[in-house]
């Protein structure tokens, strides 16, 4: 147990604060109690036996910087075992009989694998551990989706669709190899390696968070996370079938998933620090961890000629150069709360202009439902008639809030609405433009409808990326030390939450012969909005019991306005279909809709209580 000072050496800066030195860092993030943190000023009148020299003594003990260094060394020592054995896996064979890979690729496998642990060995050479320690997250994050993905290898490799590992010639039935049991373990190691880094740590608690950092952070760590959900390339060979990870095998599905999921959340934690050291290595971990999962998809495009270019691995490059300047940023200034690296507009503005564009994405939508989707040939209905009905309550809605967000009054209370209730217009336009689509292979051409139902989910994601950095700006302001876990709010959110992801995976009608587009079956153009409408109330539900009270019912009365309008497909296009009956969302979406409104009024409550 140690009694730890921070020393602040007077500057002759007046109002600035002293960066916490290299040692108090480090001694912090041992992992040992701390049992009384007291702040001296150092001054030149006080005697060398007073009680300044005394209490600060401790801080210079080796001892902790001696376990910290200890530990980060090993934990840089199995990344590196764990990238080899990533990188050599396939050159001994992933699957029984050894099927070769289309190209020689193992040598940019292997690279691609050491740069983060190499990156945290420089860290740590350079003295700084903490740095060191957080460059090994991004890997960490990544390994349970990456060895997700590489399962179906031993399930099904010919399903595999990776030619830099493997590519099958034929339909035999494989077993997995010893390769791909170094390919699995050597992910347990790098998973391994960044929890034995970061175990214990703790943050100077000398900095601040920087909300702009965050929100910019987890914009780049969505835009990788759906570049890892697409497709990694268009293909004309059957044995490599170029697939988005929903619709591809279940392994692949869940892999993929998980790598989203990692590399959204690392992002976001990483960036929440409050050392710059722990931002910036991290940032640079996640971005590395990306361009190891995208490079060999655009490599294998530029060798392979029955191989196209698709957009996924772009956007997942362009996330991770994203990071990459974030990182550098980040660790850039004298400490985190000196430096305004970051500058966003005045919140007022920003919420006048996500008002606007809410506005103007909901009158679009309006338009799109009053006009025609498609021009179809003599003869030939027009099949989108029913499926645009559902641009009339979602443009209301957005025209409603966007309205309200332009209001001073108002502005504060439903900008959290406007974060989620965005979804609604690409939930309501997917159907019709789906519409659209299939009606333009029978000869029929778009009109001004499909155009404004498209150009409104562009103005309505612009307005809920301005509503969320609005949001960061406003939490600046905003003391969150008390902030914690309301279990209140927490248990039906997690009740909601259920019924919303039946909601939107169950169809709302069923009828003879009807396969209602979904999340996980019949994937198609209406299947996108699903999954943007299911990660909105997701979102809501995950994040509301974190949030203060008031946020919190904003951001559930968000959802259950979104989860109303899935539930109003049925009034409204139930009469295309001869027999058409409720099916299971409607009474999930019902269901959850009254939870989330329960609980958002619950949420109220409560800061009426403690207000």
């Amino acid at each position: 147990m140690f009694h730890i000072c921070s020393v602040r050496v007077l500057s002759g800066r007046v109002g600035s604060r002293a960066r916490p030195s290299r040692v108090q860092r480090v001694v912090s993030g041992t992992g040992h109690p701390v049992a009384s943190v007291c702040a001296v000023t150092a001054r030149p009148d006080l005697p060398s036996g007073s009680s300044a020299s005394a209490t600060s003594a401790p801080a210079t003990d080796p001892q902790p910087v001696l376990a910290t260094s200890t530990r980060v060394r090993a934990a840089i020592a199995l990344g590196l075992l764990g990238a080899a054995l990533t990188g050599i896996g396939p050159l001994l064979g992933l699957t029984s009989p050894a099927v070769p890979a289309a190209y020689p690729a193992w040598p940019l496998l292997l690279v691609l694998a050491l740069l983060a642990p190499a990156l945290a060995a420089l860290f740590a050479r350079a003295g700084k551990p903490l740095a060191a320690a957080a460059v090994l997250v991004g890997p960490a994050a990544a390994a349970p989706g990456r060895l997700g993905q590489d399962v179906q290898f031993a399930v099904d490799a010919g399903m595999a669709a990776r030619p830099e590992l493997l590519r099958a010639d034929s339909l035999l039935n494989f077993e997995p190899g010893i390769g791909w049991w170094l390919l699995a373990v050597g992910h347990v190691a790098v998973l391994a390696a960044g929890v034995l880094a970061t175990w214990g740590t703790r943050e100077s608690g000398a900095g601040s968070h920087r909300q702009g950092l965050l929100a910019l952070a987890l914009c780049a760590g969505g835009l990788g996370a759906v570049a890892v959900l697409m497709a990694p390339f268009s293909s004309d060979d059957p044995y490599l079938p170029a697939e988005t990870a929903l619709d591809g095998p279940v392994p692949v599905l869940v892999g993929s998933a998980l790598l989203a999921v990692g590399v959204v959340c690392s992002a976001g934690l990483l960036a929440g620090s409050t050392d710059p050291e722990f931002v910036r290595g991290g940032l640079l971990g996640v971005a590395l961890s990306l361009v190891a999962v995208v490079v060999p998809h655009l490599l294998s495009v530029l060798v392979l000629d029955e191989l196209t270019f698709a957009w996924g691995p772009l956007l997942g490059l362009l996330a991770a150069a994203a990071l990459l300047v974030l990182a550098l940023r980040a660790g850039r200034g004298e400490a985190v709360e000196d430096v305004d690296d970051l500058r966003l507009p005045a919140l007022t503005r920003l919420l006048t202009v996500a008002g606007t564009f809410a506005l103007l994405a909901g009158a679009v939508a309006l338009l799109a439902a009053l006009t025609p989707h498609v021009v179809m040939p003599f003869g030939l209905r027009d099949p989108s008639e029913y499926p645009a009905r559902m641009l009339f309550p979602a443009g209301f809605l957005l025209v409603a809030v966007g309205a309200g967000v332009l209001l001073p009054k108002a502005s504060l209370l439903l900008r959290p609405v406007l974060t989620v209730l965005w979804a609604v217009v690409p939930l309501a336009a997917a159907g019709s433009l789906d519409a659209v689509f299939t009606a333009a292979q029978a000869g029929a051409e778009a009109g001004l409808g499909a155009w404004a139902a498209g150009l409104s989910v562009l103005l309505a994601a612009v307005a809920a990326v301005l509503a969320a950095i609005a949001g960061a700006v406003e939490r600046d302001d905003v003391d969150l030390t008390e902030m914690a876990m309301r279990r209140l709010v927490l248990v039906p959110s997690l009740v909601a939450l259920v019924l919303g992801a039946g909601a939107f995976s169950l169809p709302v009608l069923t009828a003879p012969g009807y396969s209602a587009p979904g999340v996980f079956t019949d994937f198609g153009t209406t299947s996108w909005g699903l999954v943007f409408a299911l990660a909105a109330v997701v979102g809501a539900t995950v994040l509301a019991p974190m949030c203060r009270p008031g946020q919190a019912a904003a951001l559930l009365c968000g959802g259950a306005l979104l989860v109303a309008v899935r539930a109003l497909e049925f009034p409204l296009t139930a009469g295309r279909l001869p027999g058409a009956e409720p099916g299971l969302g409607l009474w999930c979406a019902l269901g959850c809709v009254v939870v989330l409104l329960g609980t958002a009024l619950a949420a109220r409550r409560s800061a009426a209580t403690h207000g």
